[in-house]
């Protein structure tokens, strides 16, 4: 990476501390570091907000694809649950136990399916990339549930607490406070190291092109770049941080299940937040698995029909608010900056 690349990231991340969006985001990764010692949370606070980092991390690399490469996929449930399940097949099937083993051999899964499986849908675009990565996600959903014997089948794999740099916390301190204390730490670590490593990408010399030929394949092709190979790129990029978090899905859970994990509704539910969130924005896909996760926890709790609400939900940001969450928090900033412009000039 050259030296201006090195001074233009930095500045951006030098400018972005000074505005008040930076302040914000500052303000919101102190209160996710306190979290699970504020008088008004519980487990359930923990967890849910544990889990809502866990999908953001999934939703913002399903936009690396989507927002910055113009390609849409119908098949990350591959690598969400192909992580978790090679971490389930590995507590199953040998005596590894610690986390920070567990997690890379999860990465590694997601990175290898993303190899293989990119490899073979890049050559496609539009409708046959997204019909391709479906396929072949459902041909692995299919071959866990057929492989009962080793797979467990429709019944899933157990995914026991790991120990945590040798340390059984839970046997020490219960699961409470393993889930308060180690594991909600793990998975904010993993989110905020995710998020970074995602932003540089995206704001370096690869993201760049990523976009030049999100809007122009033709043009990108003229100015010699190798199309095929970014999309390839891009989607194992995609695919190693999705396999993240899935890693910690697994963990946050204790158990899965081909329907929980690796079902095509499980891609459907990452370009939901995508969606949700703004595809046009880096951020936006974070607001949009935080809205969906918060939205179906409270619509399953009034009603069976929730599969309702939420398709209610999506027809609305579709049709109205395309720009979803970022884009309606871009409205209300401008619109504040207006109104505080014209004041001064009175």
């Amino acid at each position: 990476m050259s030296q201006d690349t090195d001074t233009g990231i930095a500045g951006v991340v030098r400018d972005g501390f000074t505005t008040p969006f930076g302040l914000v985001t500052a303000c919101l990764v102190a209160l996710a570091l306190v979290l699970p010692y504020l008088p008004v949370t519980g487990q359930f606070e923990v967890f849910l907000t544990a889990q809502i980092l866990a999908f953001a991390i999934a939703a913002v690399a399903f936009n690396v694809l989507l927002g910055y490469t113009g390609l849409l996929s119908f098949g990350h449930a591959a690598f969400f649950g192909g992580s978790a399940y090679a971490i389930g097949l590995v507590l199953r099937y040998t005596e590894i136990r610690e986390l920070f083993v567990l997690l890379p051999i999860g990465i590694l899964a997601a990175a290898v399916l993303a190899v293989v499986i990119g490899y073979i849908s890049v050559r496609h675009t539009e409708v046959y990339y997204a019909l391709l990565m479906l396929a072949l996600s459902f041909l692995l959903y299919v071959v866990t549930v057929k492989l009962y014997t080793y797979t467990g089948g429709t019944d899933g794999v157990p995914i026991a607490s790991p120990t945590v740099a040798g340390i059984d916390y839970v046997a020490v301190w219960g699961y409470s406070g393993y889930l308060q204390g180690v594991l909600y730490y793990v998975v904010l670590l993993s989110f905020l190291a995710s998020i970074a490593l995602m932003w540089v990408f995206m704001n370096s010399p690869f993201g760049l092109t990523l976009k030049t030929i999100r809007d122009s394949p033709d043009r990108a092709r003229a100015i010699g770049i190798p199309v095929v190979r970014y999309r390839w790129y891009a989607t194992i990029v995609s695919g190693i941080f999705t396999g993240v978090g899935g890693a910690m899905y697994a963990f946050l859970n204790g158990h899965i299940t081909p329907g929980s994990v690796l079902h095509w509704s499980q891609s459907g539910e990452l370009a939901f937040m995508a969606v949700l969130g703004g595809i046009g924005s880096f951020f936006g896909p974070i607001a949009g698995a935080g809205a969906f996760i918060l939205i179906r926890s409270e619509a399953q709790q009034f009603t069976e029909y929730w599969h309702f609400v939420m398709g209610l939900i999506l027809f609305l940001i579709i049709v109205f608010e395309p720009g979803g969450v970022a884009g309606i928090t871009g409205r209300i900033r401008r619109k504040a900056s207006e109104l505080m412009e014209g004041r001064k000039r009175e």
